[in-house]
């Protein structure tokens, strides 16, 4: 059985592809236990990425399988297409303009397999260079979480010191994934926590290897940089409702209400307007009173939920008092214009 198998979502990813695979075909875990399946989102850089994905899966047909798609559905459904495609026993992803150290693979699978882990996560060193080295740096936090509890599970899911909501850093185990149907949001940005929350719903052992295996480039085209951002402004509090409406439907809400309503509330709600505001943009007025709407519709209990009320980080707390006081308001204009006001001068802050 193939041990790895690598997703890499590709759109207009011609400038940077190389370095990515070829991090990825010198891995210390040997060629031939791993496979690279490269997904073309359906580029529009007049074939550039397209054919550098085929001259790569020509030269190396044992090893890369190269996905072509019609209609863009962003990384979250590039990766879903990747791993219908998969056959390793795990699933790592990693991005067309970010890379692995040569050693990273088999750092974490060997970690997989000691500790029989579902998830292994890892750190990530990030850089606006490509052209340089970079040398592991291991640290002395590596940890095992074993989710044989209801509480253990809890405190996995609001652990943001050693995990994020991130799927690149880490390593799934391909089971866990097909067994319990987990997949990412398509079609938007900022869809991670659709894939990475379910997968802690169902892990069994998640290990924390403190080594920085994941290099991440600081690209000034990426998604995240996007100067076209206007048009994908909500898409993390849609991610992030759709979170919510599955854990239902996979009969684990009521379990983990409290931990998830803060997430939401945290994760979705306040990142999303950090994301607008620290881009320089601002809420209509009528913005606000839809925003505020489905806040309250999600999470209409979120000022008695314990995490809130217990929360002992002063920044934390002191956002979270501003978002419910600006939550609270009666939009007029003039409304409107304080809560532009003191969450932007709360954001910059930042």
């Amino acid at each position: 059985m193939i041990k790895v198998s690598v997703v890499v979502p590709c759109y207009n990813a011609a400038k940077y592809l190389d370095k990515c695979i070829e991090q990825l075909l010198h891995q210390t875990i040997g060629i031939n236990d791993l496979e690279i399946i490269l997904v073309d989102d359906a580029s529009t850089d007049r074939g550039e990425t397209k054919s550098l994905i085929q001259r790569y899966e020509q030269h190396f047909p044992e090893t890369i399988i190269a996905v072509f798609l019609e209609k863009n559905v962003r990384q979250g459904g590039a990766r879903n297409a990747g791993v219908s495609y998969a056959r390793g026993e795990y699933i790592a992803f990693c991005d067309a303009d970010d890379w692995l150290l040569e050693e990273t693979l088999e750092h974490v699978y060997h970690v997989a397999k000691e500790y029989d882990a579902d998830i292994v996560s890892f750190a990530r060193r990030y850089t606006n260079m490509r052209d340089t080295s970079v040398i592991l740096e291991k640290g002395d936090g590596s940890k095992m979480f074993r989710l044989e509890t209801v509480e253990e599970r809890k405190a996995f899911l609001l652990n943001m010191q050693e995990e994020d909501h991130s799927s690149q850093n880490k390593l799934f185990r391909a089971s866990l994934i097909r067994d319990n149907q987990i997949a990412f949001a398509e079609e938007m940005c900022m869809e991670e926590a659709s894939f990475t929350i379910p997968a802690r719903l169902y892990a069994r052992r998640s290990f924390h290897l403190d080594e920085k295996l994941y290099i991440c480039y600081l690209s000034p085209g990426s998604t995240m940089r996007d100067k076209n951002w206007e048009s994908k402004k909500w898409d993390n509090l849609q991610v992030w409702m759709n979170v919510i409406e599955e854990s239902r439907a996979r009969g684990m809400f009521l379990e983990y209400q409290q931990e998830l309503e803060y997430l939401f509330f945290t994760q979705g709600v306040g990142w999303s307007l950090v994301f607008i505001f620290q881009r320089g943009g601002i809420l209509t007025k009528e913005e606000w009173k839809i925003f505020a709407g489905i806040t309250k519709k999600v999470v209409p209990a979120i000022r008695e939920n314990p995490y809130m009320k217990n929360e002992s980080h002063p920044l934390n707390r002191a956002w979270g008092d501003l978002l419910l006081t600006v939550l609270d308001m009666e939009f007029t204009d003039e409304n409107a214009d304080l809560a532009n006001d003191a969450v932007g001068k709360c954001v910059q802050a930042f």
